[in-house]
């Protein structure tokens, strides 16, 4: 196994143990399986995006980002990476928020928010799609160095799953 895949391994386990707590903790609260679920996975996507997009800051996730841009054409690279690390850390912070502090908010914010992280994840797993799908990029700059981009179309279920959960029982958010 590669240093910088064992790198990525270990990133995604802590964001796995964290939601793993997150659930130990709601085992006993007063809400049905589904809700438990809809927070675990909004705990797990929104913490996943917010380390994928924070990492990219630091080398050699910046360098591997940055590359892949190149690679495959993408438009305004620098506009383009800026997009991409920003776009994840956003998503995922509305995720985390409407997760927070949702019944604070009311239930129309509340699914704005929702929607807005939601579809801004499924348009940057749409572009990361195209960049592995891309043959011009080598999976050696690709997230845990696999060219099929099996780890965004889970992501892409994982998130529209959450938000078939999250609209299905909007009045009884718990935040």
């Amino acid at each position: 196994m590669s240093e910088q895949l064992l790198r990525e391994v270990i990133l995604i386990s802590i964001v796995f143990a964290i939601v793993g707590a997150v659930m130990f903790f709601l085992r006993n609260a007063p809400l049905t399986t589904g809700q438990k679920v809809e927070k675990a996975l909004a705990g797990l996507i929104g913490g996943f995006l917010v380390m994928a997009g924070t990492v990219k800051f630091f080398d050699p996730f910046t360098t591997m980002f940055t590359s892949q841009i190149a690679y495959s054409g993408l438009p305004f690279p620098t506009l383009s990476r800026w997009a991409g690390q920003l776009g994840e850390i956003s998503a995922g912070a509305l995720m985390l928020l409407v997760l927070i502090r949702g019944s604070k908010m009311t239930n129309i914010v509340a699914d704005k928010l929702m929607l807005a992280g939601t579809g801004l994840t499924m348009i940057i797993m749409t572009v990361a799609i195209y960049v592995h799908l891309n043959p011009n990029v080598p999976a050696t700059v690709l997230p845990l160095q696999s060219k099929p981009p099996v780890m965004t179309l889970i992501v892409m279920a994982l998130t529209a799953f959450n938000f078939y959960l999250y609209r299905r029982n909007p009045q009884q958010r718990i935040g």
